[in-house]
């Protein structure tokens, strides 16, 4: 029975863990991309709207946030149901294979 306590409290701090990083991930997303745009638009006034030197802020933005939508699917959509299955064979697998050893 304390086992089993233990292994919910186990996954309720792993669960928590995942969470505040992904909004962690968030914050430092806003952090850094809100200014990297407004010094684009800035930058852009300034020396003419058709020069490629702040293109990358428009790439890093678009790539940004699709790790950040990965990383939300991970945290809270369906795949990590899949791999936490993946991951139970395979602790399984390697307990039958110590098993077999002994």
């Amino acid at each position: 029975m304390k086992s089993n306590r233990f292994d919910k409290f186990e996954r309720a701090r792993d669960r928590i863990a995942q969470i505040k990083g992904f909004y962690r991930h968030v914050a430092i997303f806003i952090l850094i991309n809100v200014p990297l745009i407004l010094m684009k638009g800035k930058l852009g006034d300034t020396i003419g709207y058709h020069t490629k030197a702040m293109d990358w802020v428009v790439w890093n933005f678009y790539i940004w946030c699709i790790i950040l939508a990965i990383h939300a699917l991970l945290v809270f959509g369906k795949i990590p149901l899949l791999i936490r299955k993946w991951e139970e064979r395979q602790i399984e697998k390697f307990m039958d294979d110590s098993k077999n050893e002994n």
